[in-house]
């Protein structure tokens, strides 16, 4: 009943429309222009075809090396998590079976998928249970969505608006300025960051969903603290996977101010849902999401090498010495090295 077949230029507009329908921002074509524009990774994009040819299912994969020099296939790099949108459980079922078969047929080391509503129950697949992503339900009442935050955090978001310390603002003039403390902050967590084309592709590829949230002390001008905000009205859900602040700038709660301003933006734009992003278990960003009363919700990342046991994407503890060392590293060295080797992460 079902074949699948490697996407094709041709599957656009009825790709899109089921995404729509059925997925996020991210299972668009839109966003697969932007990986593949910004890191030269291959597509390995399917869908699930019924006898009629019509897409009963999708799975956006892309492939490229690791740090190991392994091939891999990930749904998706630079994504907390990417569900595998299908009409059916059948059309689901399917869909495993055959990204499964693309290991060999691929020539890859492993494939790896990141799950958030679906979860694999077979042994061929390996499972990471330590990261969560949290989402935080909006309304249309401000003082709702407030409440659900813990005491000290209420108070931290009314502090900093009584202050009047920083001003919001939603102009993409500020992008390069954004990028600045983005790498700088990047640089102290001991991560590398993509090029600035990466940020811009949004713009060029997501026009009407993309919005760059930046945070101004008032007294200088400075750009602090930004985020990157994605709409995905198929979930109605307001996504924010990547943004930045100076550190300095934590006495004054500027990390409270810049994330009331994206609860308001999205309760603005008709969202239901606002995604904090990803986080590991017990860590700092964990704590700090739950004060929101973000519901913290299990991700499945799931590998497939064949059984062999050996490939996996490498974790933060086996990375802990090079992390250590990114940190220490001339700014100029990291600079430059880190557009060249972030693609290699697949984060």
């Amino acid at each position: 009943m079902f074949h699948f077949a490697l996407y094709t230029e041709s599957m656009k507009e009825e790709w899109d429309r089921f995404a729509q329908q059925r997925g996020t921002v991210f299972h668009t074509t839109a966003f697969r222009r932007i990986l593949l524009d910004s890191f030269g990774y291959s597509c390995k994009y399917h869908a699930v075809m019924d006898g009629q040819n019509r897409i009963r299912a999708i799975f956006p994969l892309v492939a490229g090396r690791n740090l190991g020099l392994k091939q891999a296939a990930v749904s998706l790099p630079f994504v907390n998590y990417t569900d595998i949108c299908a009409d059916s459980e059948e059309a689901f079922r399917f869909a495993i079976d055959s990204i499964a078969r693309l290991k060999d047929q691929g020539g890859l080391d492993y494939i790896e998928l990141r799950l958030k509503d679906q979860s694999l129950n077979d042994p061929v697949w390996n499972l990471n249970l330590q990261n969560h992503t949290f989402v935080l339900p909006l309304s249309d009442d401000e003082e709702k969505v407030l409440s659900l935050s813990s005491g000290s955090n209420r108070n931290h978001v009314r502090k900093v608006y009584k202050n009047d310390w920083f001003q919001a603002s939603f102009d993409q003039a500020h992008l390069d300025a954004f990028y600045k403390v983005y790498v700088r902050r990047m640089k102290q967590l001991g991560s590398p960051a993509p090029d600035i084309r990466f940020f811009r592709n949004f713009f060029k590829c997501l026009p009407d969903n993309s919005f760059l949230l930046t945070v101004l002390d008032k007294q200088t001008g400075q750009v602090v603290g930004g985020m990157l905000l994605l709409t995905s009205p198929a979930n109605s859900t307001l996504y924010y996977p990547y943004g930045a602040n100076l550190i300095e700038y934590n006495g004054k709660y500027l990390n409270n101010f810049m994330y009331w301003e994206a609860v308001r933006f999205g309760i603005r734009s008709g969202m239901k849902h606002l995604d904090l992003g990803r986080s590991q278990t017990g860590s700092g960003t964990y704590k700090y999401k739950e004060q929101w009363g973000a519901v913290a919700q299990q991700l499945n990342y799931c590998v497939y090498d064949g059984g062999a046991g050996r490939h996996s994407a490498p974790d933060k503890e086996k990375l802990g010495f090079f992390i250590e060392m990114w940190k220490v590293t001339p700014g100029f060295v990291t600079d430059y090295v880190g557009k060249k080797l972030i693609k290699y992460l697949l984060p």
